[in-house]
């Protein structure tokens, strides 16, 4: 039995076309290939509302990258036994894997996994009180609010959690996006979860998944373009214990190659093996920012910079990694070694 949906219905009148519902919902081994975006791009949270245009024109990929988003018969998933209510599995390659049933009045989600460099493979399941993300049909300006409970399981042990989320489509409108691509009528799903857990030797954790999605409902069934990001922290904690980020769009972007390495960006990082810390070097402006990205391409660290920084790499698999300065439109990398 549900503990609380509330749907709220901020503007009745608007109900057309654009709208989410179980006849849209993609089908199993619907995919599309998504290009890989740089994850420090603006979220544009406060352009809500309707007839809005959300501007991309600037949005920036890495060359060469791309993700796989495809829906999985969730039966056949390696996760299959931790989700055995679930149908559908969207599947972020190398990133996430959201887990859900439907009917013709609702979507509801069972968990989700994912892989974290500290805890590993991690399992969000709401075995206990199920998860309602979407009430069927889902427009502009209806929302939901719903709370959840189960357990999480990582290499860490296993824990109860309960949680709360809240999803809405917050507006509709143009995206504009790179190399003059402007989609008319998109409709954007906000969702943000909340799980709360207490693990031995980290007290209470909270793993906050937040995710933004762009809708082309003429054009297909899958988002256009996704914002997708997990945090893991002590509750009030003024810095995470791990945060996860990735932006995906369906349509080409402009490549990091207009962004190439500027000899302006000086900057030293040693030790080089190292084991527990880098320490990072150079003259850097208020605005630069720092990222650490694994093989896969996967960001799996990003951090604020000033002149003498010290980086925790404890956590991270023996390996190699690319670390990337960005700084006033300029990119710089340098490869660093974890023993």
């Amino acid at each position: 039995m549900k503990k609380l949906v509330l749907i709220l219905s901020l503007f009745i009148s608007f109900i057309g076309n654009a709208q989410l519902n179980q006849t849209n919902e993609p089908a199993i081994n619907e995919s599309t290939n998504m290009f890989f975006c740089d994850s420090f791009t603006v979220e544009y949270a406060g352009i809500t509302g309707p007839a809005v245009i959300w501007d991309y024109t600037n949005l920036v990929g890495l060359t060469g990258e791309m993700r796989m988003m495809t829906m999985l018969d969730a039966t056949l998933t390696p996760d299959a036994a931790s989700f055995p209510s679930s149908t559908k599995a969207l599947e972020i390659e190398s990133f996430i894997t959201s887990y859900f049933s439907s009917s013709a009045t609702e979507r509801v989600s069972q968990g989700f996994q994912f892989t974290e460099p500290s805890f590993g493979n991690v399992i969000a399941k709401f075995n206990t009180d199920a998860e309602t993300v979407i009430t069927y049909p889902f427009a502009y300006g209806n929302s939901l609010i719903d709370v959840f409970s189960g357990e999480v399981i990582s290499a860490i042990g296993t824990n109860p959690l309960t949680g709360k989320v809240n999803a809405t489509i917050d507006g509709e409108g143009t995206l504009n996006l790179p190399l003059g691509i402007s989609l008319p009528n998109v409709i954007r799903y906000h969702i943000v979860d909340t799980s709360f857990t207490t693990v031995l030797g980290l007290g209470d954790l909270e793993i906050i998944r937040r995710q933004y999605e762009y809708y082309d409902l003429a054009n297909g069934n899958l988002p256009v373009l996704l914002f997708t990001k997990i945090i893991i922290q002590n509750p009030g904690a003024s810095a995470p214990i791990s945060e996860l980020s990735l932006v995906l769009s369906e349509y080409p972007t402009s490549l990091f190659a207009e962004l190439e390495e500027n000899p302006s960006i000086n900057f030293s990082v040693y030790p080089n093996p190292a084991i527990d810390n880098i320490s990072i070097d150079g003259k850097f402006s208020i605005n630069a920012t720092g990222i650490i990205i694994d093989q896969s391409g996967r960001i799996i660290s990003s951090f604020e910079l000033n002149n003498e920084n010290t980086i925790d790499i404890s956590s991270l698999a023996s390996g190699l990694y690319q670390l990337t300065i960005i700084d006033n439109g300029a990119r710089t990398s340098k490869t660093i070694v974890k023993k």
